[in-house]
């Protein structure tokens, strides 16, 4: 009897113990024979599609999810089509809040690596595979683009060579097919085609092969607080005095490369030297904006513009990055190009044309030090779209995703400026009522340019790449007994003092809170000083013309850092 009691305690134990080891039932049919699956905790849509023999694309798009990287735990999904789930390999991302926003803190890896069980054990040498491929598996802690870069790929070329539909999901263990003839130790990435068009025809006599980046040691900095100086013909220790008074990290200082080499091939370092002794003696990081072609240098000596042969800007960066090699921390290349008064050449304004000058700058600054940070060159917000006079910032950036910015740089670069509306206020809801226009597009608004841009990001597999605020802010005319321009300025009338103050504070708090921004730089410190009460950029300044705070400036010091 007690024999037989100890078998049915056996096969009890044994039945519960095959309970607990199979897979909870996610998946059913409703009525209409249509398959839904419901999120469990450590899912991913990329996972999900596998299971379903789908694409993350078919699942998005029909249960109408923007953001594929947002997904929660209880979400009843349903699955495209009716093929049989496969088996889903098990990972330890965690998975996004329901609300879909991003939890503060470090932004995702720049292509997050699902921690799935092998089916081979993972080996760290590329594997040989028949008609001459070569087969990477895939180790903890990669992701494509690194391995798009050991073997001189793009992350774009090789997930369309196996098929991947989002360069921000692999796991440990995958298998990833290298086509044949490619090498770690040959370049052989060709410019694409979207890269090429509107770009300076190559060189006779030169290659249009492109290498791939080299070494890139550049940290990926998180959120700091910046300001924008000018120091050419300043007091120089006053001027960073006030920025270590104000509790600043970062300083942004303006470049304009045709001031110091107005003659091809000699370059005044002099000045340069001196503003960048000046940063760092004061221990505060550095951002240089470098834009501005000299006219021996371009096609048309109309406004401010890009070189005709990009490579000259490249040399010019590469001998700059060499010169202050672990002094200067981020280069940021041009400023706004998206506009025609930046960007004047007779190719007309081109994203493509853009990325392909980063690309050359990224080259050469990586070469001379591999710990320099290249941020894009900031956009400047505008629903003006004619493509002549200017490119909507939001479209430009998606064309500079398709040209594949991704590779060639270190952080986004924008100038999210709120113009007379606060940094939480959103298009286009009338948030001031008093004021009259400069409401009406989500460009003008500093909170959704920032959400904007970084839909866009993640849409392009770059969630792991930060925001750089190369330029924000908002202006007011208060107290300086000036008139602006009441056409493209008069919004600054809309805004006092104390409230300019009050949404500076609330943009870095902004910054701060929402995880996937960078160093913000505000714009500016002491610009009333340096070009005057009547220069517009007076009514952005910290200070007033005599040099005396603001009542922004004693915000920002005062504020919680």
């Amino acid at each position: 009897m007690m024999q037989l009691l100890r078998r049915q305690w056996i096969v009890m134990i044994l039945v519960l113990a095959v309970l607990l080891v199979m897979p909870t039932v996610v998946a059913a049919q409703d009525g209409g024979g249509q398959i839904k699956h419901t999120v469990q905790a450590g899912e991913n849509l990329y996972q999900i599609a596998r299971r379903y023999n789908t694409t993350v694309t078919a699942i998005a798009q029909t249960n109408n999810i923007t953001n594929p990287n947002l997904i929660f735990v209880g979400q009843v999904l349903t699955i495209p089509g009716t093929v049989a789930p496969t088996a889903t390999p098990t990972s330890s991302i965690p998975t996004a809040t329901p609300s879909g926003t991003v939890t503060p803190g470090t932004p995702q890896a720049p292509t997050a690596t699902l921690q799935a069980t092998p089916t081979l054990a993972p080996s760290p040498t590329p594997q040989p595979a028949p008609g001459g491929e070569t087969i990477h598996v895939v180790q903890p802690g990669e992701n494509l683009f690194r391995i798009a870069l050991r073997y001189n790929m793009t992350t774009a070329a090789l997930a369309a060579y196996n098929g991947i539909p989002n360069p921000n999901l692999i796991y440990v263990g995958q298998r990833i097919r290298i086509p044949a003839g490619v090498t770690s130790t040959v370049a052989v990435v060709q410019p694409t085609a979207a890269v090429m068009a509107g770009t300076p025809a190559v060189t006779p006599g030169a290659t249009a092969t492109q290498a791939a980046p080299p070494v890139n040691m550049a940290s990926n900095v998180g959120f700091d607080y910046g300001v924008q100086v000018h120091l050419p013909n300043q007091d120089m220790g006053v001027i960073m005095t006030a920025v270590d008074d104000l509790g600043i990290n970062w300083v942004k200082q303006q470049i304009d490369w045709a001031l110091y080499e107005p003659v091809a091939g000699n370059i005044n370092w002099g000045p340069i030297d001196e503003m960048v002794d000046a940063i760092d003696a004061s221990g505060a990081n550095i951002l240089l904006t470098v834009s501005s072609a000299p006219n021996w240098a371009r096609d048309s000596s109309q406004e401010k513009g890009p070189p005709t042969d990009y490579a000259t800007y490249a040399t010019f960066m590469g001998e700059m990055a060499e010169r202050y090699a672990g002094r200067v921390d981020a280069y940021e290349i041009w400023d706004e190009p998206n506009l025609r008064r930046e960007w004047n050449t007779p190719r007309g304004i081109s994203a493509a044309s853009y990325v392909e000058l980063l690309r050359q700058a990224y080259t050469a600054i990586k070469a001379a030090d591999p710990e320099a940070i290249v941020v894009t060159g900031g956009l400047a917000p505008t629903g003006f779209n004619d493509g002549v006079n200017a490119i909507d910032d939001r479209v430009y950036l998606r064309q500079m995703y398709a040209a594949g910015v991704a590779d060639w740089s270190d952080a986004i670069g924008a100038h999210p400026n709120g113009w007379a509306n606060p940094p939480d206020s959103a298009c286009c809801q009338q948030n001031r009522p008093q004021v009259n226009g400069w409401d009406d597009h989500p460009s003008f608004f500093f909170k959704q340019t920032l959400q904007d841009y970084r839909d866009i990001m993640m849409q392009n597999g770059d969630s792991g790449t930060y925001i750089w605020p190369t330029e924000f802010g908002w202006g007011s005319s208060d107290g300086l007994g000036v008139e602006p321009d009441a056409t493209n300025y008069g919004f600054v009338t809309f805004t006092s003092m104390d409230e300019q103050a009050q949404y500076i504070v609330r943009g870095y708090q902004l910054g701060r809170e929402i995880g996937y921004v960078g160093p913000m730089f505000l714009y500016n410190l002491n610009f009333c000083q340096a070009a005057g009460v009547t220069n517009e950029q007076c009514l952005w300044s910290l200070q007033d013309p005599a040099g005396n705070p603001r009542p922004a400036y004693l915000a920002v010091k005062a504020m919680a850092k």
